[in-house]
């Protein structure tokens, strides 16, 4: 399963890891990849997971997410 996040606030690759690192330290996350140019985080996902539940580990590494498709 995968959703997409898109994101604002990221303007470079150290804003990409924090997010990254974020969304995988949820467990059922498998994989996220995060692009700052592109605003947005692609998480592949074990089993499915709260939106919420990524738009809080996108806010606590300090960015806004604007949908998750």
């Amino acid at each position: 399963m995968k959703k997409i996040i898109n994101i604002e606030g990221m303007s470079c690759g150290h804003c990409a890891g924090r997010v990254k690192k974020e969304l995988e330290s949820i467990g059922e996350v498998k994989s996220a990849e995060v692009s700052a140019e592109e605003k947005k985080a692609v998480v592949e996902l074990a089993n499915e997971v709260d939106n919420e539940k990524l738009k809080e580990a996108v806010v606590e590494a300090g960015y806004k997410v604007v949908g998750i498709e």
